[in-house]
């Protein structure tokens, strides 16, 4: 949750307050340095927040302005409509879309030409060996999608399920929480470094899948609630003992002994620290941004 207004000290928050509710705007009312405090659970509702606020400051009849709410259920995932679903998430949506519309064209894995397109370097099979270029040179030549491709690659259909599986659960949850643009911008980030130093740690460009995201997500989920009070809860200590424990087996043979293959053990690396780092510097601006509103 994040503050968007104070109210005066003489002020009654108690009719605005349930005038959001009847809106379906998640919030909380605090009571800090002798000041009441409006809290929003979700920046999406922030614009709509903003403008009953600006409505209740002048006095005026809030019901007046419930024609201007009659847009906002489409924005709620409790929309029946395919459009108003979207809307809810669409930066998860989009995300889980581009990875089965790749799955779907590169066949899982099994189309090496698609393939090559989406790896973060061209590559071409000579019998045993696979032949690509160094990251410079794919870069050189202006290829910069594969810097983030490589994410929405997979190569068997247990590895897209599990990935978009976490995506979907944990992944919205976040967006919901954030809002679109600083979701996508936080995954964009993930995806890139989980790419890269996969590929720069290890050298070889067959690699793909969103298991960096999931772990971006999941040490994002992890570590907010601990460092912001207020930031609910989206996954058990359970939970992340089953991801780092996951992450360690990654690095012994035991994958590839029960036919799971190979695993890009360092962009599950990389992914987790980063959305470990993103949750710090989240909470640290969230932090000053609250300090300077008061």
């Amino acid at each position: 949750m994040f503050p968007i207004y104070r109210f005066k000290p003489d002020a009654d928050p108690a009719v605005l307050s349930r005038f959001l509710w009847q809106q379906k705007i998640a919030h909380r009312i605090e009571f800090s340095n002798g000041h009441n405090e409006l809290w929003l659970a979700s920046a999406q509702d922030q614009a709509y927040a903003v403008e009953i606020i600006t409505a209740w400051e002048s006095g005026e009849d809030l019901s007046q302005i419930v024609s201007s709410a009659s847009a906002k259920p489409v924005h709620k995932a409790t929309s029946k409509s395919l459009v108003g679903f979207y809307l809810a998430y669409p930066a998860t949506i989009t995300t889980i879309l581009l990875a089965a519309i790749i799955a779907f064209v590169t066949q899982l894995g099994a189309d090496l030409t698609s393939v090559a397109y989406f790896s973060i370097s061209p590559f071409e099979v000579y019998g045993n060996q696979v032949r690509f270029l160094p990251l410079e040179e794919v870069l050189a030549q202006g290829d910069y999608w594969r810097l983030l491709s490589p994410a929405f690659l997979h190569f068997s259909l247990l590895h897209f399920i599990f990935n978009v599986l976490w995506v979907w659960d944990v992944g919205r949850k976040i967006e919901h929480l954030l809002g679109s643009f600083l979701w996508l911008f936080g995954v964009l980030i993930t995806a890139l470094l989980s790419n890269v130093l996969q590929y720069e740690i290890n050298g070889n460009p067959l690699f793909g899948g969103l298991s960096g995201v999931v772990y971006g997500l999941i040490g994002f989920a992890w570590l907010t609630p601990l460092l912001h009070p207020r930031w609910p809860r989206l996954i058990s200590k359970q939970l992340m003992v089953f991801f780092v424990v996951w992450l360690g087996i990654g690095y012994t043979q035991i994958p590839e002994m029960v036919g799971l293959g190979s695993i890009a053990n360092s962009a599950h690396t990389i992914g987790l620290v980063t959305g470990l780092i993103l949750s710090a510097l989240y909470c640290l601006a969230n932090t000053i941004w609250t300090k300077k509103s008061r």
